[in-house]
Order: C-alpha cells, then sequence, then structure tokens
C-alpha cells in the first residue's frame, strides 16, 4: 500500500546543530514521564508512614495511568489549536504543578490529586514527543530517534527507583518531587529556546475537546485499574468486561464524531496497515506485563532473592528493549519487515520459555529468557513506529503518532489486569507453597500465548499490507 520506506538515516545526520537540541528536549520530556514510575513506586512507602492512606497506594499508579492516556488521547486537539511549543509548555507546566501538589501533600487523597495532574501533564509530553518525531525529523529517522528514546527509558528504569530511595531514606521524600518539579520548569524554558513556534489552522483551532469521550476513557482505564487491584472471581472479571466495552464505545463514538476526532479512520480497519499496526501494539504489549507485575514476587519467594536483586532482574525488561532499539535502529530498510516477525515471534518464545523456566529455574536461564524476550520487542518497535506514522495520510499523522503511547499504555493496563486476575484466581498469596506458586507461574505466561499468537497474525499483516 506505502512505498518502499527511505534509506536509514546514520547518527551523523542526527547529531548536529539542526536536529540535536530538539533531540536533547524531546528525550527531557521523556525522562520526566519515564522516571516517574519508578521514582514513586520508592517513594510512597516513606509517604504512607509520614501522611497515611496504604490503602489508597495502588491508586497513585491507576489514576497516573489514567491522566497519561487521556491526555494523549487529547493531545493532538491540542496542538491543533496552539500548537507544539505551546502545548508542551502547558503539559511541563501542569506536570510540574503535579509534583507541587505531591511535594505539599498533607493527605494521601491530595498526592492522588497531585498523581493525575502528573499523569496528565506526562502523558501529553510523551504523546507529543511522538507527534514531534513526524513533524521535526524525517521518517526515516524514527528508528534511531526511538532508540535514544529507549535509551531514556533505560537510564530511567535505573536512575528512578534510586533517587526516590535516596530522597526515601533521607527521610526527605517530598524533595523528590521538588527536584521534578525544578526539571519540568527547566523543560519549560528549553522547549521556549529550542524549539520553533508553529503557525496554526484557523480551521482546526476551532475543535472542541470532546468531554464525554474522553469520560468513557477514562472509565475504561479506571475499571480495568480496578479489576487488578482486588480480586473477585465475581467482580473482577466483570470489571474487565466492563472496562474493555467503555473502551469499545470510546473507539466508536470516535469513528463516528462530525468533529474534534481523536484516532486515525484506519484505528479500526484490520484491511489497513494502521489498524493492524495498533491491533499488534495492544496485544503484544498486554502480553509482556506479568514479570514486571508479579516477577518479583516470585523471584524472591521461589529463589530467595532479595528485593533489591529481585528489581534488578526486572530491570532487564527495560535494558533488554533499550539496548535492542539501539542495535537494530540502524538495519537497513529492507529488513524491516523481518526484524518486525522475528521480533514478534521472539515474544511468544519468550512467554512460553517464561513459562517453562520460572517456575524451575534456574536464575541465569530465567534472566536470559527475560533478555531475549524484551530484545524481541526492542528490535521491531522503532519501525513499527516509523510504519504506522508513514503510512498515515497527512491529515492522520498527529492522530496515528499520539495514538501509539495511548496504545502501548492500554495495554500495559490490561495486561497488568489480566495477570492479576490469573494470578488471584489460582490463590496467590504470601504464604503459598512453592508447587502452587510455581503453577501460578506457569499460568501467567502461558495464559497469554494465544494473545501474543493472534498479535503473531496482526503482525505479519501489518507488514504485508505496509510494504
Amino acid at each position: 500500500m506505502n512505498p518502499q520506506p527511505e534509506s536509514g538515516a546514520r547518527w551523523s545526520e542526527i547529531l548536529t546543530r539542526e536536529y540535536a537540541a530538539k533531540l536533547a528536549t524531546l528525550a527531557l520530556a521523556i525522562w520526566l514521564h519515564a522516571s516517574n514510575s519508578m521514582l514513586t513506586a520508592t517513594t510512597m512507602p516513606s509517604a504512607v508512614e509520614d501522611i497515611g492512606g496504604l490503602n489508597l497506594i495502588s491508586w497513585t499508579f491507576a489514576l497516573y495511568l489514567m491522566g497519561s492516556i487521556i491526555s494523549g488521547a487529547s493531545v493532538r486537539l491540542l496542538v491543533n489549536k496552539s500548537g507544539i511549543r505551546a502545548t508542551m509548555i502547558r503539559a511541563a507546566m501542569v506536570y510540574a504543578a503535579g509534583c507541587v501538589v505531591c511535594a505539599m501533600a498533607p493527605t494521601m487523597p491530595v498526592v492522588l490529586v497531585g498523581r493525575v495532574l502528573q499523569g496528565l501533564g506526562g502523558g501529553g509530553l510523551v504523546a507529543l514527543v511522538y507527534i514531534s518525531q513526524d513533524r521535526f525529523f524525517p521518517n526515516r529517522f524514527v528508528p534511531k530517534i526511538v532508540a535514544c528514546i529507549s535509551t531514556v527509558w533505560m537510564i530511567s528504569a535505573f536512575s528512578g527507583p534510586v533517587i526516590g530511595g535516596a530522597f526515601a531514606t533521607l527521610g526527605i521524600w517530598r524533595m523528590a518531587y521538588w527536584a521534578f518539579a525544578f526539571q519540568a520548569v527547566l523543560l519549560m524554558l528549553a522547549i521556549r529556546v529550542l524549539l520553533a513556534a508553529e503557525s496554526v489552522d484557523p480551521d482546526t483551532r476551532a475543535e472542541r475537546i470532546p468531554i464525554v469521550r474522553l469520560m468513557f476513557l477514562a472509565a475504561a482505564i479506571l475499571l480495568i485499574s480496578m479489576a487488578g487491584a482486588e480480586f473477585n472471581a465475581v467482580v473482577s472479571p466483570l470489571l474487565i468486561v466492563m472496562g474493555c466495552l467503555s473502551l469499545v464505545f470510546f473507539v466508536f463514538r470516535d469513528k463516528t464524531a462530525n468533529s474534534s476526532r481523536m484516532l486515525p479512520l484506519e484505528a479500526t480497519d484490520l484491511s489497513h496497515p494502521i489498524g493492524n499496526g495498533i491491533l499488534t501494539t495492544l496485544l503484544l504489549c498486554l502480553c509482556i506485563m506479568s514479570f514486571l507485575v508479579y516477577g518479583p514476587f516470585v523471584l524472591m519467594k521461589l529463589y530467595g532473592l532479595t528485593p533489591l536483586t529481585a528489581g534488578f532482574v526486572v530491570m532487564l525488561e527495560t535494558l533488554a528493549w533499550g539496548s535492542a532499539a539501539i542495535i537494530f535502529s540502524g538495519a537497513d530498510p529492507r529488513n524491516e519487515p523481518r526484524l518486525i516477525r522475528i521480533g514478534s515471534a521472539v515474544v511468544v518464545a519468550g512467554l512460553i520459555g517464561l513459562a517453562w523456566v520460572l517456575p524451575r529455574g534456574p536464575i541465569w536461564a530465567i534472566m536470559l529468557v527475560v533478555i531475549v524476550s524484551n530484545g524481541g520487542f526492542g528490535m521491531m518497535w522503532g519501525f513499527i513506529i516509523k510504519r504506522i506514522i508513514g503510512a498515515a495520510s497527512a491529515a492522520e499523522k498527529d492522530r496515528a503518532a499520539s495514538l501509539l503511547p495511548i496504545t502501548q499504555q492500554t495495554g500495559f493496563a490490561l495486561g497488568a489486569a489480566i495477570s492479576g486476575l490469573i494470578a488471584n484466581s489460582l490463590g496467590i498469596s504470601e504464604d503459598m507453597s512453592a508447587a502452587g506458586l510455581r503453577q501460578v507461574s506457569f499460568w501467567l505466561f502461558a495464559g497469554f500465548v494465544p494473545i501474543a499468537l493472534i498479535g503473531n497474525i496482526t503482525a505479519w499483516r501489518f507488514v504485508a499490507k505496509s510494504t
């Protein structure tokens, strides 16, 4: 359907005066979002000791995710009204405000307000980075831009817990949020200085923010998050079904909207590369959440690892993803279809491998499978992004770009909820026997294999229709 992609870019073309400053600005925007979850994970225990609210701690993540996805869905409309530079400054401002609210919060409910603001700002920044890839750089640069972004994610995976843990250990957990508020201010200054202002089309400026559709999207994320937060044999599956129905209703309402449409028309069209690419992203992101959610618990209970050591094993996911994205970013464009197909197959192999080795060990084999599985995702991720954006018409490019982080995070949310359903339905608990925990470990990954196989089919269709 689309012409063959241009030849790949060289680093010497990107790291020039014209592009390097823009790339650094986008990297800082990604850093603020990527490091936030890890930072929160290590500061919230200290916050609970200080202001209480242990029963609300899971919502510090769920509400951030909700705000992130909502802002990602609506950011294109804001760009049409104000341009990328002004919208990015406002997103950074909202993020900074959220950090300040968290830093000054006297109670946990106030922290939750701050987390929503952080999610709105951070999710907006990520979506704007995806849009900026197309606006500020040639399409052939995208794999290397994604490699840079993946590097930032890797650094965040290591640095976020260290930064948050350091402040928490010193008894000044609030200072962690002040530090990130300061960085958000620096980002605002960098955006104003380094990114050029854009002209705005008066016709698109009149588009309104679709509040009702965004409410259905928010309901979908909250319902899915609630399903995974506390298991009930009847209520949890019902919440997931209701969340999926809310998501479907959001997509349907958006597709039939006369104005202010947020998604590309081809988002649900499986005869088009965008529809197949989006579905591939959703399904495969959904399948890789089990190890992040339950990996540390299993490693500590079955193999006696410390929380710190188990955390480093889990970090191998991010390290493998980012390293593979960097290694394969310079691949010949003619090899992109092969890398996408191999990468999607490796994800399936990784699920099968983890279903086999996590219950049995040894640790080195678990680490190897984690690296290979997430390396498969990293090898294809940049090319999936490149081809989805490349397959969009000029009028749909911003919609296609902003849809990518929404799809990715929705897949993560749904995957976390389903992994919670699997684990809790099998009776996972602190005092579970080793035999029972091995059974849970098997099904946490084997249960996702059918979904990943469907993701492989859509990946092959995506490649076939985007060449």
